[in-house]
Parts: C-alpha cells; structure tokens; sequence
C-alpha cells in the first residue's frame, strides 16, 4: 500500500508541471486572440508549438525553429512587432513553397508575401508592412499546420 501511495505522490510531482505548462499554454493562445498587435515573439511561439515543441523561452523556440529552417537566423527581438512580411517568410520557409517564381529565386520575405496570397494562406491585397494581430496570426498558424498536415 505505501508503494502505491509513493508511486502515486511520484506520478503527481512529475505531472504537475506537465499540467502548468499546458496551463500557460491555455492562457498563452487566451491571450494572444486579444491582442491588438501581435510580436515576433508570439509567432515563434506559436510556430514551435505546432510543430510539437513545448518551448522554454524565446531563445529556446528561436533556436530550434533555426534549426527546422523555419525562423530567418536575423536579429529579431521577442518585443518587434510582427509584420506580415516576417508571419509569411515564416509560412512559406514552414511549408517549403516554391510555387512562386520570385519567392523561388529570391527566397525573401517581399516575395514571401506574393508567394502566400497565391496560395491561399493569407490575403493577398495586404501590405507587407501592415502588423499581425494576435487572432490574425492564430489564423495563420492554423492554416500552415492544416496546409503541413495535407501535404504528409
């Protein structure tokens, strides 16, 4: 019965910060739907847990989203304000799309742009420079994981 009991008191202490994390994450997306303006620190964010990791901090997601080839190794900071030029950068490099003939060639995020209106991931009569809200960016996370997901 002690056995039982420790191994019980075991499976909580190792749980329970499983169940805060996923709780930060609940308030996380909670949050991000009202923001007025999203940063690039939320679409790493995002982008590193749809692609199933459970990121420490900025630097952690940054790091590993380099890695996949997903992030621009550039000077972000956490706070920049996420432009649309950056969300589809991200995407398109996410997604490998190469259907652009320009974004092909040039691999940059002017053409990103062109490159994600033509497919459908965000509009494409927008500015490049025009900021992501937070519920804009959830739309296009939810729209390259769907697109990812397809594409398996």
């Amino acid at each position: 019965m002690r056995f039982k009991s420790a191994a019980l008191l075991l499976a909580l202490l190792f749980a329970l910060p499983a169940a805060a994390q996923d709780m930060a994450n609940i308030n996380f997306y909670a949050n991000l739907g009202d923001q007025a303006v999203a940063t690039v620190g939320d679409a790493v964010k995002l982008f590193a847990l749809s692609m199933g990791q459970k990121p420490r901090d900025f630097n952690a997601a940054r790091q590993f989203l380099i890695k996949e080839g997903v992030f621009p190794d550039k000077p972000y900071a956490e706070s920049d304000t996420l432009r649309r030029r950056t969300a589809a950068f991200i995407a398109a490099r996410y997604l490998k799309l190469g259907d652009s003939i320009m974004y092909s060639i040039f691999k940059n995020e002017r053409y990103a742009v062109a490159a994600c209106g033509a497919n459908g991931i965000m509009p494409a009569d927008k500015s490049e420079w025009d900021a992501l809200s937070g519920a804009e960016l959830m739309e296009l996370v939810a729209r390259v994981a769907e697109r990812a997901e397809a594409g398996k």
